[in-house]
C-alpha cells in the first residue's frame, strides 16, 4: 500500500496520515502542497514504521522533513515510558548558538578583507573537519573540566544559563560510567572544542533591517555522542532481539537497566554537546575581540537532536511523556509549563532555524499553535539531495556555484551592501551549497500560516566556516 497516498488535508499547510496498519496514532505533517508532493513515499513508510513502534501516543512532520535512520529527520515522536534511540540519532545534542556581535554594524564587514581575517582568526582557534586536531590559539581545557561538563553542562561556568535551552541535562552518575565506552572517551578530550564537518558550520550573518551582526554556530557532540549512540544502537538491538542491520529499530524501557544506563549516557552526551557549542562561542568570541575589538552575546542556545522528558500537547490538552526530536526544534509558546519562572515565561523562547549556506538563518518565536505540532519546528530548511547525489549532479557546475556565493548581497535598509560569502575553502562544498536544501522561506511559511511560530528576524549569510573533510 502507498502510505503517501493515504493522506488527508486539513488546511492549506497541514495534512495527517491516520492510523493503518500498524500505527499506533495519527501523523500530523506540517508541509504545503509542493513540499507534500515532493516528499517520497519512503519518507512515509518510515514514519509509519515509526508511528507502530512501542509506546508511541503521537508523531509530527516538520516542514523540513527527510527520509533519516530509524526516524525521519525532522520527525518529532511522544512516548510514554519507551525511550526510542533513533529519535536522538547519531549526533545527540546537536544544536545551535547565536549571539550578536555588540555594537557593530555592517559597514564594519563590507570590505572582504576583514571577513577573511575573521575566517583565519577563528581556523587558528576552532578545530574543523575531522580527526582531533589542535590550532594553535586554541584554548587548553583539561580533563577534569570536560569530565565536569559531562555531568552539568555549562551548569557553574560563567555562561548566562537564562539563554540556554537547557544548561545541562542530569546525569545519574549510579548508572553512568565514562570508560563504558572506549571509543567514546578515546574521543572526549581531543574533540572537545571543535566544529566537525558535515553541515556543521560557524557563520557571520547580517540582519538587513537594522545591520546588526550575528554570528550562528551548528555543531554536536561529535564523536563522543556518535560513539555513544553507536554503542547503544547495538545493545538495545541486543536486547530487543534486533538484527545489527535493524538497530535503528530499538527502543529501550526508561526504568530497565540498559534504559537506565542509556538515559545517562545520552544525557551526558547532550552535556557535551551543549558544552562543546559554548568552549566554540568562546573562542570565535576570541577572534572577534581580536580582529573587530568589540564583543559579543549570547542570544539564545538550543538543541535538535534530543529525547526529553516534557509536557506536550494534544488536541489543545497538556499531558507529560518523552519528546524525542529527530532534526527537530523545541518551540514553548508563552504561558508553557515548563517555561515557568524562566526569563522566557511570558514570551516563549527563541528559536534559530538555518537554511543553506547561501540563505542564512532565521531567529523565530513560538506561538500558542505550537500546541499542535508536539512544541516543535523544523532544525533547516531541510535536504533535497544525499551528498553523494549531490557532489554527482553538481560536479560540471562548481564554476557556476562558487558564483553564487561571490554575487551574493545583503542590502540592508539603511543603504550599506555586503557583497560575497566568504568561505574558508577554495571551493564551495557541493554538497553543502544552496541548490542541495529545500528553500528556507517556504519551510519558515508553513510554520507562519499554521500559527507554530513566526519570524523575528532573518539573517544573511556574510562569511562561512565550514568543517571541510
Amino acid at each position: 500500500m502507498s502510505f503517501k497516498g493515504e493522506v488527508t488535508w486539513d488546511t492549506d499547510n497541514t495534512c495527517t496520515l491516520r492510523p493503518v496498519g500498524k500505527m499506533n496514532c495519527s501523523i500530523k505533517a506540517f508541509m504545503n502542497r509542493a513540499l507534500y508532493d515532493a516528499s517520497e513515499e519512503n519518507l512515509w513508510r518510515q514514519a509509519a514504521t515509526a508511528a507502530g513502534m512501542d509506546g508511541v501516543k503521537a508523531m509530527y512532520l516538520m516542514p523540513d522533513t527527510h527520509y533519516g535512520f530509524g526516524i525521519p529527520i525532522g520527525g518529532v515522536v511522544v512516548t510514554d515510558d519507551i525511550m526510542i534511540q533513533g529519535g536522538s540519532g547519531y549526533d545527540i545534542s546537536c544544536g545551535m548558538l547565536l549571539m550578536k556581535i555588540e555594537g557593530l554594524h555592517a559597514d564594519a564587514i563590507v570590505d572582504p578583507a576583514v571577513r577573511r581575517a575573521w575566517i583565519n582568526a577563528i581556523e587558528e582557534r576552532v578545530p574543523t573537519g575531522v580527526g582531533s586536531h589542535r590550532p594553535p590559539k586554541m584554548k587548553e581545557v583539561r580533563f577534569e573540566d570536560i569530565m565536569g561538563v559531562l555531568l552539568h553542562g555549562v551548569h557553574g561556568t560563567p555562561v548566562d544559563k537564562g539563554r540556554c535551552e537547557r544548561p545541562f541535562l542530569r546525569v545519574d552518575e549510579k548508572h553512568f560510567d565514562p570508560k563504558r565506552i572506549p571509543k567514546a572517551f578515546e574521543k572526549m578530550a581531543p574533540q572537545f572544542g571543535s566544529l566537525g564537518g558535515g553541515n556543521h558550520f560557524i557563520e557571520m550573518q547580517v540582519d538587513p533591517k537594522d545591520s546588526t551582526v550575528w554570528v550562528v554556530i551548528h555543531t554536536g557532540s561529535r564523536g563522543y555522542g556518535w560513539q555513544t549512540a553507536n554503542y547503544y544502537f547495538y545493545e538495545g538491538a541486543r536486547l530487543r532481539g534486533l538484527p545489527s542491520n535493524k538497530r535503528e529499530m530499538s527502543w529501550l524501557r526508561w526504568d530497565e537497566p540498559l534504559g537506565k544506563e542509556y538515559w545517562a549516557h545520552h544525557n551526558s552526551a547532550a552535556n557535551y554537546a551543549i558544552g562543546n557549542r559554548h568552549m566554540i562561542a568562546a573562542q570565535v568570541t576570541g577572534a572577534i575581540q581580536e580582529v573587530l575589538g568589540v564583543d559579543t552575546r549570547l542570544h539564545y542556545e538550543i538543541s535538535h537532536n534530543l529525547i526529553q522528558e516534557e509536557s506536550w500537547g494534544e488536541d489543545g490538552k497538556i499531558a507529560h511523556g518523552f519528546v524525542h526530536r529527530k532534526g527537530a526544534t523545541r518551540a514553548f509558546p508563552a504561558g508553557h509549563l515548563d517555561l515557568w519562572r524562566t526569563q522566557w515565561a511570558d514570551t516563549g523562547h527563541p528559536i534559530i532555524t538555518p537554511g543553506s549556506m547561501l540563505h542564512g538563518a532565521a531567529l523565530m518565536m513560538p506561538l500558542p499553535g505550537a500546541v499542535d505540532s508536539g512544541f516543535s519546528v523544523n532544525h533547516g530548511a531541510g535536504r533535497l539531495l544525499g551528498r553523494g547525489q549531490a557532489k554527482r549532479e553538481f560536479k560540471d557546475d562548481q564554476r557556476a556555484i562558487d558564483g553564487e556565493m561571490n554575487a551574493h548581497l545583503v542590502k540592508c535598509d539603511d543603504g550599506t551592501v555586503v557583497k560575497g560569502i566568504m568561505i574558508n575553502g577554495r571551493k564551495t562544498p557541493l554538497d553543502e551549497c544552496g541548490r542541495v536544501y529545500k528553500d528556507l522561506d517556504t519551510v519558515l511559511n508553513v510554520l507562519e500560516e499554521s500559527k507554530v511560530a513566526k519570524v523575528v528576524r532573518r539573517l544573511y549569510p556574510v562569511a562561512n566556516i565550514k568543517g571541510l573533510d
